[in-house]
């Protein structure tokens, strides 16, 4: 009997596993025709590939019908499997060499392949028969059409304060050696700016070319209405093609093989190049009048919110924590506090709530949730309710503003210990009436005292010793100082914008430091180096954005905007603009020169330290 139980949960563990395997590979079937090129000449040579995604089980595809080729040899078949994220993909590709006979447009009709009941069909290519040049060795490949970029936006239009995904693409056509790639962002000037997640790398196809995609995507978050630029983005590369060489003797011949090219990297030529976007102009509107609650702050995006308290059973004065987190779509460090409606002033005593940050999304765009913890103190036993609490946002989907309004918790509240009052004046008509009371008290509770000589100092008393009170504050001191300290690196650890702002001086100081060192070394491009980054980094860190987006002109207005005075915004856009001119220029300038702007930036960064 238990061999039977055995055999069968082998038989078992079998269909499951396959089970599994199958819905693990399943996807999507589909066919797709890519070519190595568009253009090319009668002694060029075409490379047709046909790819199976999704099985690696199918027949051959159907061969398309091309006017003005011949077909050289093929198929090559490649089969590959990937794994990404935990997602098995398979693929098998059919590559044919082809051989044009004419010149002209022609055009790759499309190709079929069935599989499981299933007809793909993929989309026709268009090609190009030119001449043929008549220096064929001299010709250089079209670089234009191997690498290029692209930069976009997710809309044209947006109101401000709304998210904007800008979307840096750079396309270089699969197989191509592309090294030392130097990427240089758009300056984003009146924008608040947030990373998006990594780089992406994928494929995709355009014109039957296969190209491989990396793409950078960062969030834009408009400050000012009106027509704002994105200005061009830029990227150096270098594109290494493998050049074929001409073979004069029979050592040549031995020594020409592609073999000894590849592995003693000859015949390779460098192609620096240099490729610039087109700038992006984004029209943003201002946020409309009509509609607009009292207690909007300026909070754009797609919101919700939760609340809940801690406790329900008080005493009058006992503190209430009050949780409200508002969470969702747009910049949320810079939502404020939700309002909480009172009936009555006097019915609660509130305390400046604590808030806490947390982005949950970067990949697609910025997510996330803010925490606020408000204290708040019942005053009367009748109180049956917490206040209500409302939170406006304006909606640009909708174009409306919109009020979450969350109703009031129950809570139960009972009386405090009474204190007496203690009166020690006395006003009014009824002076002379108190005034007896107090000397019948006295008297009642106090003998008469007939030894005046008793009364006397009897010296210092215990509680007034410095060092007994000393001693006995100190506990309270080091816990109070332990809670505030415990807050502060919590807050460090979950408020980004808050330990960027704790740690700029101190960072800034290090730069400061090592551009002192390369003016002691006498380096003026390191020296100049170092200041930028130490002026930019301590300015980003200030106003939680990107080092990038720390221009001299986007500086000088949120200086501006903080309060800081125009004279000190002036000069310190002057000294950003300045500093990288000097990074990059020949003339560094006399070392007294270079003396004077460690000291312009070290008094810069101290008067905005005091102002910020």
């Amino acid at each position: 009997m238990v061999k039977y139980v055995r055999y069968f949960s082998f038989l078992i563990g079998i269909v499951l596993i396959f089970g599994y395997v199958e819905k693990t590979f399943a996807q999507d079937i589909n066919l797709v025709a890519t070519v190595d090129r568009n253009v090319l000449t009668l002694n060029d040579r075409l490379q047709l590939t046909l790819t199976i995604n999704g099985t690696q089980d199918a027949n051959p595809p159907s061969f398309p019908s091309i006017d003005g080729f011949t077909l050289l040899y093929g198929p090559k078949i490649t089969a590959q499997t990937s794994i990404v994220n935990g997602v098995v993909s398979v693929s098998k590709g059919f590559t044919y060499v082809l051989q044009p006979t004419a010149k002209g447009k022609f055009v790759i009709g499309p190709s079929t392949v069935e599989y499981k009941g299933k007809v793909c069909t993929s989309s026709p290519i268009n090609v190009e028969v030119v001449d043929t040049p008549q220096s064929s060795q001299s010709a250089s490949p079209d670089l234009e059409k191997l690498v290029f970029v692209e930069l976009s936006t997710d809309k044209n239009e947006a109101y401000i304060y709304e998210q904007v995904v800008l979307s840096f693409k750079f396309y270089f056509q699969k197989g191509l050696p592309i090294s030392d790639i130097d990427y240089a962002a758009p300056a984003t000037k009146n924008f608040m700016e947030e990373k998006l997640g990594d780089q992406r790398q994928y494929e995709e196809i355009r014109g039957g070319i296969a190209y491989s995609v990396l793409e950078l995507r960062t969030a834009l978050f408009p400050m000012v209405s009106g027509e704002l630029a994105v200005s061009p983005a830029r990227l150096k590369c270098n594109l290494v093609i493998q050049q074929r060489r001409q073979q004069d003797t029979p050592i040549d011949n031995l020594f020409n093989d592609a073999f000894f090219d590849d592995f003693f990297g000859r015949g390779q030529k460098r192609y620096p190049m240099e490729r610039v976007t087109g700038a992006i102009s984004l029209k943003v509107k201002p946020l409309p009048d009509q509609g607009k609650p009292k207690d909007f702050n300026g909070a754009v995006g797609s919101f919700n919110m939760d609340a809940s308290i801690k406790t329900q059973h008080v005493k009058v004065g006992d503190p209430i924590t009050l949780s409200m987190s508002v969470y969702g779509d747009g910049n949320i460090q810079t939502i404020s506090e939700p309002l909480l409606v009172l009936n009555n002033e006097k019915d609660f005593k509130l305390y400046p709530a604590e808030s806490s940050t947390q982005i949950t999304n970067r990949d697609e765009v910025i997510r996330g949730r803010k925490v606020f913890s408000k204290v708040i103190e019942p005053q009367k036993t009748d109180l049956k309710f917490t206040p209500v609490i409302m939170f406006s946002f304006f909606d640009p989907r909708t174009g409306q503003y919109k009020t979450i309004t969350k109703e009031p918790m129950p809570i139960v509240v009972e009386a405090g210990e009474q204190e007496m009052p203690i009166q020690l004046t006395i006003s009014g008509s009824n002076a002379l009436l108190q005034k007896q009371q107090a000397q019948i008290l006295i008297k009642d509770i106090l003998p008469i005292m007939t030894n005046l000589s008793s009364l006397r100092n009897q010296g210092d008393s215990v509680y007034k010793n410095p060092f007994i009170i000393a001693c006995l504050s100190f506990p309270a001191i080091t816990v109070i100082a332990s809670f505030f300290i415990t807050r502060h690196k919590e807050r460090l650890q979950t408020d980004i914008g808050y330990a960027r702002n704790k740690r700029a001086h101190a960072i800034a100081k290090k730069r400061l430091a090592k551009a002192q060192f390369a003016l002691f070394n006498n380096t003026p491009a390191e020296f100049y180096s170092s200041l930028s980054r130490a002026m930019a980094d301590y300015l980003a860190d200030k106003f939680n954005i990107s080092a990038a987006s720390a221009s001299g002109d986007n500086v000088s207005v949120l200086l501006k905007q903080r309060g800081v005075g125009d004279d000190i915004a002036e000069d310190v856009s002057h000294c950003l603009t300045n500093f990288d001119y000097r990074r990059f220029s020949k003339d560094g300038g006399t070392k007294n020169e270079m003396d004077q702007s460690l000291k312009l930036a070290e008094q810069l960064i101290t008067k905005l330290e005091r102002q910020l």
